[in-house]
Parts: structure tokens; sequence; C-alpha cells
């Protein structure tokens, strides 16, 4: 397991290495409709809040993914503000059948959010070990099914062969109006149409560069 990681890990890195250099930036970036994105390997969900927490502080969080499941609420977090709705399931597209839904796969919502910590990222043992997924709004965000994108092994919005995935979740991005979209999968993805905090995000990451991966 550690090879086949080390292996993903530098093909990852060799992936992104030629436009890191050509461009000077801390990952892929690039754009879609009113967003901007950012692409990085080797990075975290922790990481972006440690170094930029304006992408979330004073804002809502939707919860659709975390290890690749539904974040199951705790009777604090629900005493702070979080909830779920019936009304507010997420689903995985299947292309022969549709969409794939479960009974307990359902959408977490924030209170707004006035800290980086306590947030699920640090109070749930599952985040963070891949496959985590959140939409940020600058308002509360009314009930609402979204399709979840982290899952699928290899997403990464550079790659022409994830196009009709990308397309979805741009339109699903503008269908909900979210300021911005984190998601700690196969590679870490922000996307935001917050200009001046996508800038900062991208000073950020620079100002503190991955360490090179050995060959």
């Amino acid at each position: 397991m550690k090879d086949a990681s080390d292996s993903t890990r530098k093909f990852y890195a060799a992936e992104q290495a030629p436009f890191m250099a050509e461009h000077g930036t801390p990952g892929v970036v690039g754009t879609y409709g009113s967003y901007q994105w950012l692409s990085m390997y080797e990075r975290d969900m922790s990481e972006l809040l440690s170094q930029c927490p304006q992408s979330v502080l004073g804002k809502y969080i939707a919860v659709t993914s975390i290890d690749g499941g539904a974040l199951k609420l705790t009777e604090d977090e629900k005493a702070q503000g979080w909830w779920t709705s019936d009304q507010a399931r997420f689903y995985h597209a299947i292309c022969w059948s549709g969409h794939e839904y479960r009974e307990d796969w359902k959408i977490a919502y924030s209170p707004r959010i006035t800290s980086i910590h306590g947030l699920p990222n640090e109070t749930h043992d599952e985040c963070c070990a891949g496959f985590d997924e959140w939409y940020v709004f600058e308002q509360p965000c009314p009930p609402s099914e979204m399709e979840v994108f982290v899952n699928w092994g290899g997403f990464r919005l550079y790659d022409a062969h994830y196009q009709e995935w990308i397309d979805r979740l741009f339109a699903q991005l503008e269908r909900l109006s979210a300021e911005s979209y984190i998601a700690d999968g196969t590679v870490l993805t922000f996307a935001t149409r917050n200009a001046s905090l996508f800038q900062n995000v991208i000073q950020s990451f620079a100002a503190n560069p991955q360490p090179p991966i050995p060959h």
C-alpha cells in the first residue's frame, strides 16, 4: 500500500510540475464560468483552513462527503446549530441507472462559522482521511439535493477525461450560488467565485511550498 501511495504521489507531482514551473503557482489553476479553481497534490483541507481561514469564516458550510460518506452529526454539533433535512440529500450519478441514493446520505449544514476550530476536519476522525467535500455559502443555504463528486477516484479539474463531471459540478455551483467548493480527494481542489479570496489562497500556498517528493 505504501508503494502504491508513493507511486500515486509521484504521478500527481510529475503531472502538475510543468504547469507550476511555467506559471509560478502552487498547483494547477484554471477558470470555469465565474469560478476560478486551484488543484494541488499532497495538500489537505486542514492546511487550507489554517492558511486561509477567510475561506469559511463568517460563512456557511454544506458537507456532502466525509471519508466518502455522510457526516454523522454529534449532539454537540446539533446544539451548535448544525442540521440535516430529509429534503437535502446527496447522491452519486450512475450513468446506467440514474442516481444512487442511500437512506443516510443527508447533507450536513452548518451555522454561521465563527472559528476554523471545532469543524468536522478536527472533530471527526474519519475526516481528512480523504474524500471530503464542502460547499461554502455567504448566506444560509436552503435544503437541496446535491451530486457528490469527490468520490470519483482520480477526479481532477484539469483532466479532460472527467469533463462531463466537471461540467455538472460547476453547473451545480452556479445553481446553488455557492461561493466556494473544497474537495479533499485524489488532490485538494478549491474553487471560488470570490476573486480576492482566490488570490489570497494562491499567495498563501505559494509562500508555503510543498516539499519536493523524492524521485
